[in-house]
């Protein structure tokens, strides 16, 4: 039986993998359900069954957590959480099982792409924009998550009434719980609310940062309604919904459940996530390759000591043994010069 919750066993995995994809199923979701097409005779499990052949150099994962309401609509009020496990729960959980496979597996410095459905996506928002002050392992997994999907994830802005108009409509789809029993919606969608101003302001912050690595975003929503019991609840992440600032959405011609299930390869939104997924990969990879070589054009050896950078101004070296890769690299000048060793040039 496959593990519920956490990562479980890598989806894909190869020796040559060099990045890792993490899925995140959203609200009543499941870690391999959420993205599991079932028809009359068979069943496809893209990110196992398809992905691996547009993403051949990536370890791909699924979260796994229990996605009730509750836990993103607290049932008592921001005064009287819960005790039941809340999205910062699932956040903190997100992070240390990365943070335990990648030590386990020595890829601390892979790479990370998340892919997220629904309120997934504000567990993976909440996730990377939360302050994780001295927890140096959490920091890390931010500064090397390098993309986002976000398939059906609200971003309602800072609207109190549209977070809890949100509520209602998921209330329809996901829950028999009747609405009238459901007090202060717009109270405790705060703590969405709350996530989409953070991850916002982590996304500028990042687009802004010349030290680190900028990240991409994909954002998509359903084009089709969705029904429950023959009544027509409409779509659950409207486009307007599901977009954030400065990027452009794209659509999936699905309800919000299905957004995420595709039958085969040719399907229009698997071809649009995985060509996504397959040209992050190919640009990190090109950007890693071009570092490489930049920093092989200025190099310098000396004894135990390598340096790979142009030397502008120097005014004094002392060395035993000196080579360097790039023509007449090595010039000593200077009034006095004295040299013990063999210079090579």
């Amino acid at each position: 039986m496959t593990e519920q919750y956490g990562l479980a066993d890598p989806l894909f995995n190869t020796p040559e993998a060099s990045i890792d994809i993490v899925f995140i199923h959203g609200l009543g979701g499941d870690r391999v359900k959420t993205w599991t097409w079932e028809g009359h005779d068979r069943v496809l499990f893209w990110p196992k069954d398809l992905l691996p052949q547009a993403c051949p150099t990536a370890r791909i994962l699924s979260f796994g957590y229990n996605a009730d309401f509750a836990h993103f609509y607290p049932f008592y009020g921001p005064k009287f959480i819960s005790g039941q496990l809340t999205i910062d729960d699932h956040s903190t959980a997100l992070f240390q099982s990365l943070i335990g496979l990648r030590e386990t597996t020595n890829t601390l410095e892979r790479p990370i792409i998340l892919v997220s459905h629904s309120l997934g996506g504000l567990v993976c928002a909440n996730a990377l924009a939360r302050h994780h002050g001295t927890d140096l392992a959490s920091t890390s997994l931010v500064e090397k998550t390098i993309g986002a999907v976000f398939l059906g994830t609200p971003f309602e802005g800072s609207s109190k009434a549209k977070w809890a108009g949100r509520a209602l409509k998921i209330l329809d789809w996901i829950s028999t719980t009747h609405k009238e029993d459901v007090k202060d919606l717009e109270e405790r969608s705060a703590k969405l609310m709350s996530i989409n101003d953070n991850f916002q302001k982590f996304l500028k912050a990042r687009d802004r940062s010349e030290t680190r690595q900028f990240m991409e975003v994909a954002c998509f929503f359903e084009q089709y309604a969705i029904y429950k019991l023959g009544k027509k609840i409409g779509t659950i992440v409207p486009k307007e919904s599901a977009c954030l600032p400065g990027i452009d959405p794209q659509s999936i011609q699905a309800n919000h459940v299905d957004m995420c299930k595709f039958e085969d390869e040719d399907r229009e939104g698997y071809k649009n996530i995985s060509q996504r997924l397959s040209q992050w990969i190919s640009d990190l990879d090109r950007r890693l390759r071009g570092s490489a070589e930049e920093s092989q054009k200025y190099s310098v050896h000396m004894g135990d000591v390598n340096f790979r950078d142009k030397i502008d101004n120097n005014r004094g070296v002392v060395m035993g043994h000196a080579y360097s890769t790039a023509t007449d690299g090595i010039r000593i000048t200077g009034s006095s010069t004295s040299v013990r060793s063999h210079l090579f040039s």
